[in-house]
């Protein structure tokens, strides 16, 4: 299977980065394909709600020129999508947001009677890390991707939030065992 997956943070040896990487080392172990899309690294607008992709139904169709359009030509592509990102200020970084938002090209004729969507079907899940609890902290990103995750039609795996990250070198075998779980459930 091929995988994509998404890292929104901006620190490369980041807990976040750390945690993808455990994920995604465990798929190829299992012979499957991955491919990671850094967004801090890349050069990526936010959408500018023309809803000119709206006029194509077979493709994103979005008219911004930047590396979203191969992120998202991945997805489309892809069998299952990884999201990752750190918390910041409650919910996903800018960087994750920026791709959410111009997921809107991928869905078609929303609210319409053929509405469908380019990803629809896949297996998708955000992980989120952060420093303190869930509770009255990451809510809202779980939300707000479950909700994203509704409207592009995706086959949802519960979004995974680890909390009480302080540096990738105090995660335990735990977390590498979950992320090993989480790998399997993107791929079973």
């Amino acid at each position: 299977m091929k995988i994509v997956t998404i890292y929104g943070g901006p620190r490369p040896q980041g807990n976040t980065a750390a945690v993808l990487g455990w994920i995604e080392e465990t798929l190829r172990e299992e012979g499957h394909t991955v491919e990671r899309f850094d967004l801090n690294e890349l050069d990526i607008k936010g959408c500018q709600g023309c809803y000119a992709c709206a006029g194509t139904l077979d493709a994103p169709g979005c008219v911004v020129r930047d590396d979203a359009q191969r992120i998202l030509g991945a997805m489309v592509g892809a069998d299952a999508i990884a999201y990752a990102s750190p918390l910041y200020m409650w919910g996903v970084s800018g960087q994750l947001k920026l791709i959410l938002d111009r997921g809107m090209s991928l869905v078609k004729d929303y609210m319409g009677p053929n509405y469908t969507s380019l990803v629809g079907g896949k297996k998708a899940t955000l992980l989120v890390t952060c420093m303190g609890p869930i509770e009255n902290n990451a809510e809202w990103a779980r939300d707000q991707f479950v909700q994203y995750a509704d409207y592009a039609k995706l086959d949802l795996i519960d979004p995974w939030i680890l909390a009480g990250c302080s540096e990738p070198d105090k995660l335990d075998d735990s977390v590498k065992a979950k992320a090993a779980d989480l790998a399997a459930q993107l791929v079973g």
